[in-house]
């Protein structure tokens, strides 16, 4: 915003007059200053810059600076929000298209509609071995086994 401060301002008496030469008294209650140095500035045809900003901001130049900015703003957003549109519809189109293609499922599915049951994995007996005594996940004895297996390489390391 620091940026947007103008470079060059008109003259003290070129934004008087297009003020409508407001009197000393009103221009010192208005910027806060006493009336000795408001008639200072205007015998001395200058002021100091912040005070030069402040009558800059309200004369014709200044308020169409300042609808200017607005204008443009304005503009860039409406770009934005066009192509944010756009966008979104494109990803919806997408989306629309990627479930005409089928409907797999997913462990997040939103559809509570259609619950499905996990697959069952076969149970595959090892010779030799107790599996009831071994068992105690409930899981089928070969995927018992091999899950202990990785617990025990994973403690060994530990």
């Amino acid at each position: 915003m620091i940026r947007r401060l103008p470079k060059h301002v008109p003259s003290l008496e070129l934004m008087l007059n297009d003020l409508s030469n407001p009197s000393p008294e009103a221009l010192a209650k208005a910027l806060g200053v006493t009336r000795s140095t408001v008639y200072r500035w205007l015998k001395q045809g200058e002021a100091p810059r912040p005070v030069m900003l402040a009558l800059f901001w309200i004369t014709r130049w200044g308020v169409s600076d300042i609808h200017c900015a607005a204008h443009n703003d304005a503009a860039h957003h409406a770009q934005l929000a066009a192509m944010y549109r756009s966008r979104v519809e494109a990803l919806e189109a997408k989306l629309e298209r990627m479930g005409r293609i089928g409907d797999f499922g997913a462990a997040n599915d939103p559809a509570q509609e259609v619950l499905r049951q996990p697959p069952k994995l076969p149970v595959v007996a090892v010779p030799g071995e107790d599996h009831q005594s071994e068992n105690t996940t409930g899981q089928p004895p070969l995927l018992h086994r091999r899950l202990h297996r990785k617990t025990a390489r994973s403690n060994r390391g530990n």
